[in-house]
């Protein structure tokens, strides 16, 4: 019996301690379970806080380049990114700071594999159009448009401007189609006016009036479509609606420098030279020393016999424009009238030059000769004078009552007898004129004037004859 209260004490004791284990390691459970969680939760807590950071350090490296990108420190900012991990948005900006730099070929190395990258994205496609329009690849910058357009065919701006890089390629009928195809909301003044510049590349005038009319209407202050208006019925010699359109634009806006020079020209171009001057003087008062004020001044002032004012303007105009032959030979004459014969042959000789390689008309090459034999002459040396009268003598027709044939003729006589004593070229040239003279008496009516024919003929045939005995 004693045993059995005794193993029943044992079983109890044990029960106990079981239960009392069991609290412990219930408590043991609660107080470490935080730990367990740790342990297993700890390499993704890890990660999630690197990749925190991550984005912390990528967002204020960005911040910082577009810190310095606001200052326009283009090139501490792109020291900056070189020292960074690239990602799409650094090498974005960094594309950007070479652009704002202008090394568009350093962008574009950027932008190019970006876009390939990246092909549905706008900016970078955007940028990298831009850059290839800046160093004339407009092959390029369409074909990014086309691109552009399949992203967002709605965009009027990419339209816009896909036209503008066709028109600067010169392919002007393309650029005429996509302009016609804009949106009439989009600035209408700047499509008109697009519109009517490529009718003028394409050589339809009336097109290209009607839509710079246009354009003027929609914005009365558009200076370019207005001087363009008038350059063209300039170019027509429709001179009174030229000066109609240049007064018009004056009255409203009289500061305009091109408007003023051109409603100058219309004047010069009717021959209107007293008003040419007159506005142009105005046009060089207010700073505009353009070719055209310049040039036209100087030939207005030849055409008015005022050489001492035409000299140093025409003088300006030849040294800007070289290749201008009308300048040319008005300055050569300037030269001539003044007594600066040197400077007068320097000019006809470059003018001969330059025209013989135009192949000009014979009336042409027979002004610039007699002008240059006469610089000679001027100057005392007369057998130049003779070889360059020869020469335009050669350019004139054979018509026997060619007045300047028979001047000619003289010319090269009295010169061969009384500067060179050359009397065996001088008769020759004597009997040259006379038969001149003897063509022209047939075409007379007038009875007093074919008598004035006559004494002439005696009188030089007696001199022709004092000449021979001369020689003999």
């Amino acid at each position: 019996m004693v045993y059995y209260l005794q193993l029943l004490r044992n079983l109890r004791n044990f029960a106990f301690k079981i239960n009392e284990t069991h609290s412990i390691m219930k408590q043991l459970y609660k107080k470490s379970l935080p730990f367990f969680l740790l342990f297993f939760l700890y390499p993704f807590i890890i990660m999630a806080q690197d990749i925190d950071y991550q984005e912390q350090t990528n967002q204020t490296e960005t911040d910082t380049v577009k810190i310095y990108v606001r200052n326009a420190q283009y090139r501490q900012a792109i020291a900056y990114i070189n020292d960074l991990e690239p990602t799409k948005e650094l090498l974005y900006q960094k594309a950007l700071c070479y652009r704002s730099l202008n090394e568009y070929l350093n962008a574009i190395e950027i932008l190019n594999p970006l876009s390939e990258e990246y092909p549905d994205d706008i900016p970078v496609k955007l940028q990298l159009a831009l850059c290839y329009e800046a160093v004339a690849r407009y092959s390029k910058g369409i074909e990014c448009y086309n691109q552009l357009l399949m992203i967002d065919s709605t965009n009027t701006y990419f339209k816009v401007r896909k036209a503008d890089l066709l028109y600067r390629s010169e392919k002007y009928s393309l650029a005429l189609n996509a302009y016609s195809q804009i949106d009439s909301l989009y600035n209408p003044n700047y499509i008109a006016r697009c519109i009517a510049m490529c009718h003028e590349k394409l050589n339809h005038p009336e097109d290209a009036k009607l839509y710079f009319s246009k354009a003027w209407e929609l914005d009365p202050q558009d200076s370019y479509s207005a001087g363009s208006l008038v350059k063209i019925q300039i170019k027509e010699e429709d001179y009174f609606s030229a000066y109609d359109n240049s007064e018009r634009y004056i009255r409203q806006d009289s500061t305009d420098t091109t408007i003023n020079a051109l409603n100058a020209y219309v004047f010069f171009k009717m021959n209107n030279f007293d008003f040419a001057i007159e506005r142009f003087n105005k046009c060089l008062m207010r700073g505009d020393s353009s070719l055209i004020v310049i040039q036209s001044l100087g030939i207005s002032y030849y055409q008015t016999e005022n050489n001492l004012l035409a000299l140093p303007l025409l003088q300006r105009a030849s040294l800007q424009d070289t290749t201008n032959h009308n300048v040319l030979y008005c300055l050569g004459k300037v030269n001539h009238n003044l007594g600066y014969y040197e400077d007068a042959i320097d000019c006809f000789r470059k003018l001969i030059k330059k025209t013989l390689e135009d192949m000009p008309s014979p009336a042409l090459f027979y002004n610039f000769y007699n002008d240059l034999a006469s610089a000679y002459e001027k100057k005392e040396e007369y057998k130049d004078a003779v070889e360059f009268y020869l020469k335009a003598l050669s350019y004139t027709n054979n018509d026997t009552n060619n007045k300047n044939r028979m001047a000619l003729n003289y010319k090269i006589a009295t010169l061969s007898d009384e500067k060179l004593h050359d009397y065996e070229t001088a008769i020759a040239y004597y009997r040259v004129y006379k038969g001149n003279l003897l063509n022209y008496k047939k075409s007379l009516n007038n009875e007093q004037e074919i008598n004035e024919i006559d004494s002439k003929l005696a009188a030089l045939d007696e001199y022709i004859r004092q000449l021979t005995n001369k020689i003999n």
